[in-house]
């Protein structure tokens, strides 16, 4: 993958992180399971794609591997807020 096409990719990925954080606030501010499950979807597809396109270009031993990695390891923590939220919210502990 060059350059230009890397960057429109981390750009999507940005902005698919955008509105699955809008649909978690969302479904976490008004009982809406559909955005519920809209932003759980969106947090596993932007981790995997993340990390698939940072291993991908780490292979290729391009410098944007490291944002891809970097971009996954955030959304990561914010799925796992995400899921502590959701887990109080349903009063799981």
């Amino acid at each position: 993958m060059d350059t230009r096409n890397g960057l429109l990719n981390f750009g999507v990925f940005v902005l698919l992180f955008a509105f699955t954080f809008v649909f978690c606030l969302d479904a976490l501010a008004v009982p809406n399971t559909m955005y519920g499950v809209l932003a759980l979807i969106g947090y596993v597809v932007c981790i995997a794609f993340g990390l698939f396109n940072g291993f991908t270009a780490h292979k290729n031993g391009e410098a944007l591997a490291i944002w891809f990695n970097s971009y996954a390891v955030i959304v990561s923590i914010v799925f796992v807020w995400y899921l502590t939220r959701c887990g109080t919210a349903f009063g799981w502990w």
